[in-house]
């Protein structure tokens, strides 16, 4: 955790560099209010800022208020620190923006205890925050998808999307019948009649400036399955314009159009494989790149099929890259983020209760709340989970890197 510690006293000062420091924090040290308030109005300011009321400057009130008058997106979580130890005093300080309130001399257990309410605290919002950036973006993409219903007709769908063309075999997804789904996927986009063909292992396609991502999980199969699409810059435009009769305003909409209409495609071959009797989902929407400079790598052991999709003016190309995805009974400590939920999972004390359904992603809350429930009822809680695959990694949290 970043700490900024403002103190006109020496000692103070040095003490509580050596204990938060000690702790793995990382530490910046002023001695008066001026800098204080300056080093709070960076772009990355501190997590956490320890502040002396009575400083040389601008004394440590004054800065809260100021702190919390901005109304800053990244809100630094204050502890004021003070020999004031009158009633008043400790409801004024609150009152003024701090979040907690330490009298000095300070016990370093107190303070200990004080860091880990601010941590929580920071924890909880930078989660809140990261949820509020997710609707964000997905409010945008909503609004594309909108407007993408709304300019449904455009294209010619009347062939082949009425057609109820065979569905392959869940296990095999023979690449023929891939080609016939993805025809069929075009015409429900609303991109009209296309065509498609199977490449060869090396055949050449032209340089992807942008790529969307979707995972789909045929659970009775063991399969994984990654849906990769890449496309150049040029038929990506030409695909907006298409389905919306307008140029993207920028090349964030481009992508969230790329993710939104990959998503609306997957979907429906989701459809026809559910519709044929697999038990399939889909545990996150479809995420986009660009990826000009990346050469995503497929794992050695996964086996890869691509698919040109074309259409006049456009061209794609769809990879579809199956691996094993067998169900691992993981205790909490080998939970991971991102591990996906085989099965329903039952509550401890009950089967009748679920805590979880079947296709929860796991993250950090979700793991720390099972912990947590399992020390309360004192029981083992073994966790059946699909490992992500690679790509899930990759263009969900970024964990292993494109070459």
């Amino acid at each position: 955790m970043k700490i900024l510690v403002a103190d006109d006293d020496a000692l103070i000062r040095r003490l509580l560099l050596a204990l938060l420091a000690k702790l793995g924090h990382e530490v910046e040290v002023v001695e008066e209010g001026c800098a204080a308030q300056k080093a709070l109005e960076v772009a990355n300011p501190p997590d956490l800022a320890i502040l002396d009321w009575v400083m040389p400057g601008i004394n440590g009130l004054e800065i809260c208020r100021k702190l919390r008058a901005q109304n800053l997106k990244s809100r630094t979580y204050v502890l004021l620190l003070s020999a004031k130890t009158d009633r008043n005093d400790v409801i004024a300080g609150l009152y003024a923006g701090a979040d907690d309130y330490l009298v000095k001399p300070f016990d370093p257990m107190a303070l200990l205890a004080r860091l880990r309410v601010a941590q929580r605290a920071i924890a909880y919002q930078r989660e809140l925050q990261q949820h509020i950036v997710d609707m964000e973006a997905l409010l945008k993409r909503y609004n594309l998808l909108g407007e993408l219903f709304s300019k449904q007709g455009r294209g010619d769908s009347s062939e082949p999307g009425g057609l109820a063309l065979p569905v392959p075999s869940p296990i095999k997804l023979v690449a023929e019948r891939v080609n016939e789904m993805l025809i069929r996927g075009l015409a429900e986009v609303g991109l009209g009649k296309g065509e498609a063909h199977t490449l060869e292992k090396n055949q050449e396609t032209p340089q992807a400036v942008f790529s969307a991502w979707a995972p789909m999980i045929l659970v009775p199969e063991g399969l994984w399955v990654d849906f990769l699409l890449d496309v150049d810059d040029s038929s990506a435009v030409a695909q907006f314009e298409a389905l919306l009769g307008r140029i993207p305003v920028s090349e964030r909409e481009l992508l969230d159009f790329l993710a939104e209409t990959f998503n609306l495609l997957c979907t429906t071959l989701k459809t026809a494989l559910t519709t044929k009797g697999s038990s399939v989902f889909m545990p996150v929407i479809s995420r986009s790149m660009r990826t000009a400079n990346l050469n995503i790598r497929v794992p050695a052991a996964a086996q890869l099929t691509r698919h040109r999709l074309t259409l006049p003016g456009i061209e794609l190309v769809v990879s579809l890259i199956r691996q094993a995805a067998p169900i691992l009974s993981k205790s909490l400590g080998q939970l991971r983020e991102f591990d996906i939920l085989a099965e329903n999972l039952p509550s401890p004390s009950t089967k009748e209760v679920f805590l979880l359904n079947q296709g929860v992603v796991l993250n950090a809350r979700y793991i720390e709340k099972l912990v947590a429930l399992a020390q309360e009822e004192k029981k083992e809680i073994r966790v059946p989970v699909i490992a992500p695959s690679p790509l899930a990694e990759f263009f969900c949290l970024g964990r292993i890197a494109a070459t």
